[in-house]
């Protein structure tokens, strides 16, 4: 099967820095190609990478690109200049996967395409007008489902829910580390208000009051053009830190430097209060592999991976106390080292069953359902 995968007009993809949709098209891609498949990524250009090239057997075409603005407006402005830039570079394909907004809209017709999917990682903002002409709306949990077919009931037939992966064969526990006294609690995610990063830091703070020993670190980019909640944002959670165990690390570079991150990670904190701005986070999947609880809000979008004592801890994000509701949660994690090893096992295991080639696996075979490479 020829696969091509479009992927937005802002990141890159490795080796250079990506975000989560970016990684996850990367593992996705190189899990076709080695099963036999001719895949083409076409992406935005970063430094001196070549502007085609392969890679892991997957061919790169990095072209055009823009850094974020902060604005909504202004990025689908710069989604419009990248996608008439980029549409006459997709090659002839079975299906061509589209992460980006205007792009499906202005194929339309192109046979030559093949299959279209326009793959959904965010709630719908009214536009799902523009697709009525795709083969498949693929998404990552029932929340988004759900809502695209409240605003387009047309488009339910075509709305397949895959979650996204993780590579449990480099996200993985180091067999050798063991609990230290003070346990280790990571956020890693962009460093933005909807990520309900000011209930952490205010929840960290009721757990040192309490005398209650907890190490925390809060890493990812702040930067406006990487999708962060700019300086001034930073400089408040930074205000609101100040007394107690809590460090900002900024962005790590390099898969493994992440890696060696999470696996030093007891606790992970996923505190999301964006409804409509998550899809299905792989951060706190990435950390589940690593063998880190998981500590999630009630957002329906983690509802796939993280059950409240099953696979994790849920604490309700609305009304007032919500910081005291995740301290609770987090101090239950700290003081119940019973529970905090049934979780980790439970973890690890929901981890596995989202791993490359099995998720892999299912696009592929929904793709065949629908014909394309036949």
């Amino acid at each position: 099967m020829r696969i091509t995968v479009v992927i937005g007009a802002f990141l890159s993809m490795p080796p250079a820095p990506a975000g989560a949709i970016e990684k996850v098209w990367a593992d996705l891609s190189r899990s076709f190609a080695a099963s036999g498949h001719q895949v083409t990524v076409v992406c935005p250009a970063w430094g001196d990478l070549p502007e085609d090239s392969m890679l892991d057997g997957v061919r790169y075409l990095r072209l055009s690109g823009f850094g974020r603005s902060g604005s909504t407006w202004t990025d689908l402005w710069y989604d419009y200049r990248y996608s008439k830039a980029v549409r006459s570079h997709l090659p002839d394909a079975d299906v061509t996967v589209f992460n980006c907004f205007w792009l499906p809209r202005m194929v339309r017709g192109r046979q030559e395409l093949g299959l279209l999917d326009f793959h959904l990682q965010r709630f719908p903002k009214r536009q799902m007008f523009l697709y009525h002409h795709v083969d498949r709306i693929s998404t990552v949990s029932d929340a988004i489902g759900d809502a695209v077919k409240a605003q387009a009931p047309g488009l339910a037939s075509r709305i397949d829910v895959v979650p996204n992966p993780v590579d449990t064969s480099v996200f993985r526990p180091d067999s050798a580390r063991s609990p230290g006294e003070t346990l280790n609690l990571v956020f890693h995610g962009r460093v933005h208000p909807e990520k309900g990063l000011d209930v952490l830091v205010d929840a960290c703070r009721l757990i040192h009051d309490e005398g209650i020993p907890l190490s925390t670190s809060i890493i990812g980019p702040h930067e406006v053009s990487q999708g962060g909640g700019g300086d001034a944002f930073l400089a408040d959670l930074m205000k609101r830190a100040e007394g107690f165990d809590l460090r900002f690390e900024g962005r790590i570079v390099g898969q493994a430097a992440l890696v060696e991150r999470l696996q030093d990670c007891d606790i992970h904190c996923y505190p999301s209060m964006a409804f409509h701005g998550e899809a299905s986070p792989v951060a706190p999947l990435e950390a589940m592999a690593c063998g880190a609880v998981p500590v999630v809000s009630d957002l329906p979008q983690f509802a796939g991976y993280v059950r409240d004592r099953d696979t994790g801890m849920v604490f309700t994000r609305e009304g007032d106390g919500a910081a005291r509701r995740l301290a609770d949660a987090i101090i239950e994690l700290i003081q119940d080292p019973d529970l905090r090893t049934r979780l980790r096992t439970a973890t690890m295991a929901q981890a596995e069953r989202c791993r490359v080639d099995a998720i892999a696996s299912d696009h592929l075979a929904a793709w065949q359902r629908l014909g394309a490479g036949t």
